[in-house]
């Protein structure tokens, strides 16, 4: 340990290292079921909506609802501990997932990857604010986020990489390809999490001076009924935002392989290639704003840039069915992309910023159950169920991709610019 009770660089830098390795998996197994779409629907004899059920109901159901407990055992248990039964658990439920032998099985085994992944985020946030001084807490925490921003569509990436490696192995192992591919992105984690908790010694919990005890859910409740006026639009923006941009990461690749012809394999790459460079430059660019404004004191200021990327990524998705070719498609899902990369890179160190230290785990938690629970949930669902009855033919996907952002742009904005009025209230009130 160093002075003021803060481990040394390296260990600290060590332990932030592997918890973006760790959430690059969990982006991987999270999403590999997107990129499989057609190949299960074939198989199981399901539609769209099934797999929009699959993703919401038996994702994003369990994933949202699961984050506030875990968050609780995490501000008050051993992180370390529970972070690596997580990894297991959800790496071992990613591969029975390849071997589900009916729908209902596999519902089954998806949701058992969100209750390992729901420990991630909030660990993270409260492991953080005990590695790091809070003056170099913005790196690891951007750089966290940063890989959220990358592996939701990088693991698309991957993903067709896997899907082209099991189909060539699928005729020697007996396994169809989409199965197959199951089984190769949650091998990982099973190494990952034993080095995990073999590796990495539970960080002493740090008290910052003046700090009083808040570890009680009673006392978050309380400061966030004093701050509702902030808190409730800032939630409720995410999960409208949601309803598009995570039904625009879970069926652009099938919508590429629908309204442009492209195989599996192709559409995976070109979406993982093409939001991976996008992503990259979002995942720099949205921090710096937010690292210039919140050095200044002039957190309305991240919020209001907030409100600017969101909006960016909703109206580019909107244009989606004024591409006539691939080359259109490839620069909407660009600026989309860079665009939605603003939750990823601002949100949280909006929250870290605000948020007293021993509340930031479980008032990032609700952020993320408030996002999940209402996009997560409902938006692949709702946008599956729009192609399967509202549009027709093969760019129905396309089409209610672009509905949905379309009616989702100016709340969404509309309540962050909610939210960063009532901050400013506030600020002024306290005289800051």
């Amino acid at each position: 340990m160093t002075a003021w009770g803060w481990p040394s660089p390296t260990r600290a830098w060590y332990v932030a290292g592997l918890l973006c390795l760790i959430a690059a998996l969990s982006y991987l197994d999270r999403y590999i079921i997107a990129l499989l779409a057609d190949p299960i629907i074939r198989d199981m004899g399901i539609d769209a909506t099934a797999i929009g059920l699959l993703i919401g109901l038996g994702f994003g159901l369990l994933y949202a609802l699961s984050g506030v407990p875990v968050a609780y055992l995490i501000d008050r248990g051993t992180r370390v501990r529970i972070v690596g039964i997580g990894v297991i658990v959800w790496s071992l439920s990613t591969v029975a997932s390849g071997f589900a032998p009916n729908f209902e099985i596999l519902l089954m085994t998806r949701a058992g990857v969100a209750i390992g992944e729901a420990v991630l985020v909030p660990a993270t946030v409260s492991l953080v604010a005990d590695l790091f001084p809070p003056e170099k807490r913005a790196l690891p925490i951007g750089l966290f986020m940063a890989v959220s921003t990358l592996m939701a569509s990088g693991a698309f990436l991957i993903g067709a990489y896997a899907f082209e490696l099991a189909t060539s192995l699928s005729p020697d192992l007996g396994l169809s390809p989409w199965r197959l591919t199951l089984v190769i992105v949650g091998v990982p984690g099973l190494v990952l999490g034993p080095l995990w908790l073999i590796t990495v010694a539970e960080p002493d919990r740090v008290e910052e001076p003046g700090q009083a005890d808040q570890t009680s859910l009673a006392a978050a409740l309380a400061y966030l009924r004093r701050h509702w006026r902030f808190y409730l639009p800032f939630y409720l923006s995410f999960g409208v935002s949601a309803l598009a941009s995570y039904s625009f990461i879970a069926w652009t690749a099938t919508m590429l392989t629908r309204s442009y012809g492209q195989s599996v394999a192709a559409a995976g790459a070109i979406f993982g290639l093409v939001g991976v460079i996008a992503a990259a430059i979002a995942a720099f660019f949205w921090p710096a704003i937010s690292a210039w404004v919140l050095k200044r004191d002039r957190a309305e200021l991240a919020v209001l840039a907030l409100a600017v990327g969101l909006g960016i990524g909703h109206a580019a998705v909107t244009a989606f069915p004024l591409a006539r070719d691939i080359d259109g498609a490839i620069a909407i899902i660009a600026v989309a992309t860079f665009g939605y990369g603003a939750a990823g890179g601002l949100a949280v160190l909006i929250i870290q910023h605000i948020a007293p230290p021993r509340m930031r785990a479980k008032i990032t938690a609700l952020y993320v159950l408030v996002g999940n629970l209402v996009g997560l949930t409902c938006g692949p669902a709702l946008s599956a169920w729009m192609s399967d009855t509202v549009f027709t033919g093969n760019d129905a996907l396309r089409q209610s991709l672009s509905m949905l952002a379309l009616v989702m742009l100016p709340l969404t904005v509309g309540l962050v610019l909610f939210a960063m009025t009532a901050h400013r209230r506030v600020a002024a009130d306290e005289g800051r």
